[in-house]
């Protein structure tokens, strides 16, 4: 997995650094690497528990505690609950992997009460 990439623009004066135009003016691109293998600030990164209500129907990752069982995708609705596993207990996490609106929360398709 690639490491996450910060970018911003630096504006500088290359008639500082030539003896061309005082006009002219370029830009450069820095990169800072975060190399410490974590996502950032990038939502994807957050880590729900057990019990906490679920802000945005999607795919979620289910990691469990101490190998019970490889991590899997599963599909979750806004306004629920992340639920415990039968063997974890409460130590098992979710992370958002992708968001995806469930159906029938939409405008065009919600069910009629």
């Amino acid at each position: 997995m690639a490491a996450p990439v910060n970018l911003r623009i630096a504006r500088f004066d290359s008639a500082r650094h030539r003896a061309t135009s005082p006009r002219r003016v370029g830009f450069h691109l820095l990169a800072a690497v975060n190399n410490s293998g974590h996502s950032g600030d990038r939502p994807n990164s957050r880590r729900y528990r057990c019990g906490d209500t679920v802000r945005q129907s999607g795919i979620y990752e289910v990691i469990h505690d101490r190998e019970h069982r490889e991590a899997h995708e599963v599909v979750m609705i806004s306004g629920e609950h992340f639920p415990d596993c039968e063997t974890c207990k409460e130590k098992v996490r979710f992370r958002l992997v992708r968001t995806a609106p469930y159906i029938f929360q939409d405008e065009d398709f919600e069910e009629d009460m």
